[in-house]
């Protein structure tokens, strides 16, 4: 009798100590916390949205709160109550029934109350407090946007608005469409559509069956991966693996990734999110294809320094016009292509870009990616404009450290012009006084001079600019 209550008691004794451990490596399933994004912010809520019973469930009160709504929680009542303008929604907690302005609305699952949050169906949220909701398959995040005042009804078809549980659960995301048919743009175009996402040894290749694949890339750390977002283009319904969420993986012998995944993000635009596992940190260049249907990208490892160049203006801001009948914007993102393509070329820089098409980014914009990116150097190209007998190459700095870079720079410009040097100047330029690293604002001509802008869009002219951009930036750099 005594030997078995000793047994007993370890027994006991060794489940008490195992508990604690058994309960923080069982898989948290369908309860895991899940990001919310509200108008583009990532919110931090106490109690993130999660998957309860196949049902998507948000926190209340922090996306009333966002949209300006007044929250009132009656402890006694377990009833939560909000209004914004002529709108009043009231629930309870455990209660399948919510009203709005006192009509009574029957719920995909009661409202939760989990450490003092309130979590109510995001189908219900969706449909009576003006959000569209987007589930994220890759990043598996909840996204919400608040509906204009005068938002357009949604296609048919086009789905309820609500969130869809995880793959597998059986419910299709709404970001997806519903059928396999062409997509056309608002004109009725059809869409190009991706129909190779291969990863071999040397290259990463995207092709499409017709269009310019125009790919925005970023990093994400926690395990580090490379994200390609490729805008207003389809997957072929051969790629996917996983037909209900529009999504699939390709396997990758790569020094570098390890694994390829891949998605229609987005309806609105449609995107196609291309996101690289990656072994080990590496810089993505495009090798060929920019603007064609097909790319090539190559791998290479992280670059010491990061370059951002800046072709000033574009889209509706086109800049000077020129005496030749061209605008600034076409001279400025000629130079920056040809100055990016010349520094992908070295080993230690990672040239990027403010902009590689006609479109517009604002001053701050700018002065963000940089930030961003922890750039060494800014470079900002521009042409000048004053009266028909201004000439010469001009090199503007603002803060301190810039100054020794903006010498370097307009040496070497000014070396290639045979414009007349107008020197270094310092003026508080937003793109050069905000900017955390070294930068520069370069005037390379006056486009309101006959000779400047007749030389500022010859080929080989800009090509001897651009090589002397390159330079000054390697002595900057100290890179031989």
């Amino acid at each position: 009798m005594k030997l078995r209550f000793v047994s007993t008691f370890i027994l006991l004794l060794l489940m008490a100590i195992m508990l604690p451990a058994l309960a923080s490596a069982a898989p948290q399933g369908s309860a895991d916390g899940i990001p919310l994004f509200f108008n583009g912010k990532q919110l931090k809520p106490e109690v993130e949205p999660r998957i309860i019973k196949d049902v998507a469930m948000v926190p209340v009160r922090i996306i009333a709160e966002e949209m300006g709504s007044k929250v009132e929680w009656d402890q006694a009542a377990q009833k939560v109550t909000i209004t914004k303008n002529s709108t009043n929604i009231q629930m309870v907690i455990g209660q399948p029934t919510a009203t709005v302005n006192g009509t009574s609305k029957t719920l995909a699952a009661p409202p939760l109350l989990i450490a003092g949050n309130t979590l109510l169906p995001v189908r219900f949220v969706a449909e009576n407090m003006g959000i569209e909701v987007d589930w994220h398959e890759v990043q598996r995040a909840v996204y919400l946007k608040e509906k204009a005042a005068a938002a357009p009804q949604p296609a048919p078809g086009s789905g309820s608005g609500a969130l869809p549980t995880p793959a597998g659960a059986g419910v299709q995301p709404p970001d997806k469409p519903s059928t396999d048919s062409p997509v056309a743009d608002g004109n009725g175009k059809p869409l190009p559509v991706i129909k190779t996402i291969d990863m071999n040894a040397s290259q990463l290749l995207i092709k499409a069956d017709s269009g310019e694949l125009k790919p925005k890339v970023f990093t994400m750390t926690g395990p580090h991966r490379i994200v390609i977002d490729i805008p207003n283009v389809v997957l072929d319904p051969s790629l996917y693996k996983d037909a209900a969420t529009k999504s699939g993986d390709t396997v990758s012998n790569n020094v570098y990734v390890g694994h390829v995944r891949y998605s229609l993000f987005n309806i609105n635009p449609h995107t196609v999110r291309i996101v690289l596992d990656m072994k080990e940190s590496a810089e993505l260049t495009w090798e060929s294809g920019w603007n064609t249907s097909a790319l090539a990208g190559v791998f290479k490892k992280g670059a010491k320094h990061k370059v951002v160049i800046d072709p000033g203006h574009g889209a509706h801001d086109p800049g000077a016009k020129s005496v030749t009948g061209h605008t600034e914007k076409q001279f400025n993102l000629a130079m920056g292509l040809k100055v990016f393509n010349l520094l992908s070329q070295e080993a230690q820089i990672q040239p990027l870009l403010t902009r590689s098409d006609d479109t517009f980014v604002t001053l701050d914009d700018r002065v963000k990616f940089a930030n961003d990116h922890n750039a060494s150097l800014f470079v900002s190209i521009h042409g000048n404009s004053y009266r028909s007998t201004s000439t010469g190459t001009e090199t503007y700095y603002y803060k301190y450290d810039s100054a020794a870079f903006a010498k370097v720079m307009h040496k070497h410009m000014a070396a290639v012009t045979g414009l007349p040097d107008r020197g270094v100047r310092q003026q508080p330029f937003r793109v050069v006084k905000v900017t955390n690293m070294p930068a520069v604002l370069l005037e390379v001509g006056y486009l309101s001079n006959w000779r400047d802008a007749s030389l500022m869009y010859d080929e080989s002219f800009q090509n001897k600019v651009a090589a002397a951009i390159v330079a000054g930036i390697k002595e900057q750099l100290n890179i031989q």
